[in-house]
């Protein structure tokens, strides 16, 4: 909801990093399992029809009508092992077996009424390999944007080349927005322009804070990449630059969306 006040147009359900292999480890139930996926889905379109009744209740209305997004988190980040942020998932792993694992959860949450399926931070070219096609064999109808995360600006976190990857999903209908997210700012820019020459599909960006994650410590490191610019005043240059959907991933608040929202749409106080 505060996302919504903020001038948000999509939220994204908290999934991403729930499966259904994670759940039964816990000692949960398949049915268990497979609720909590759906009920990820029913609180934002609770949240958003609510915060919708509310807003036609004002003579003009300043927002629009949000969508909601099912997210879908890579295989590592399942593993939670650090290998989201690197694409290596080892020798063993195929396409067949990513599409194996992400198959129910992905008709699980298509089945729960999002607007949008949103497959997050893929870290290599063989998972969005297995997307594509998980995305044809199950004729999902819902719309999905597939967002890659990258830790140098020019390559996957695997190190294969964004161009290899968009060619892949340039085949797919199925696939209606391509991005990047959980990279950081300043890298943004470099990949939109990078993006524009590779794809016809809408571009979506939504970069972390720039904070870095310290491992040993655990603990966000303060950003010192960002110099004298701040994340709204970079996220109209991201506007600029050919995106089309533009926010924040981890360590943005709801203050960095109202921000982001004021730059691009002169919504004042909201």
């Amino acid at each position: 909801m505060q996302y919504l006040e903020a001038g948000a147009d999509v939220i994204i359900s908290s999934s991403y990093q729930a499966t259904i292999p994670g759940f039964l480890a816990r000692g949960m139930t398949l049915e268990e399992a497979e609720d909590l996926l759906r009920t990820s889905v029913k609180l934002a379109l609770e949240a958003r029809d609510e915060f919708w009744k509310s807003t036609l209740r004002k003579s003009k209305p300043a927002y629009n009508r949000a969508l909601v997004a099912a997210s879908i988190g890579s295989y590592g980040a399942y593993l939670a092992d650090g290998s989201e942020y690197s694409g290596s998932y080892g020798a063993d792993i195929t396409t067949d077996k990513l599409k194996d694992f992400h198959r129910r959860r992905l008709q699980v949450l298509a089945g729960a009424g999002p607007d949008l399926i949103a497959f997050e931070a893929i870290p290599n070219k063989m998972e969005a390999q297995a997307l594509v096609e998980l995305l044809e064999e199950e004729n999902i109808q819902v719309p999905s944007w597939v967002c890659f995360s990258s830790v140098d600006g020019k390559h996957l976190c695997s190190g294969e080349s964004f161009a290899d990857c968009l060619q892949i999903l340039n085949a797919s209908e199925k696939v209606a927005i391509v991005g990047v997210n959980c990279t950081p700012p300043q890298f943004i820019e470099g990949i939109i322009c990078e993006f524009r020459k590779q794809t016809k599909k809408a571009i979506a960006v939504y970069p972390n804070s720039g904070e870095v994650w310290d491992g040993r410590a655990k603990r966000w490191l303060k950003a010192e990449c960002l110099g004298h610019k701040s994340f709204d005043a970079l996220a109209k240059k991201w506007h600029e630059a050919g995106a089309s959907l533009i926010g924040g991933c981890c360590r943005t608040t709801p203050s960095t969306i109202r921000a982001v929202s004021k730059i691009l749409k002169g919504r004042m106080g909201h």
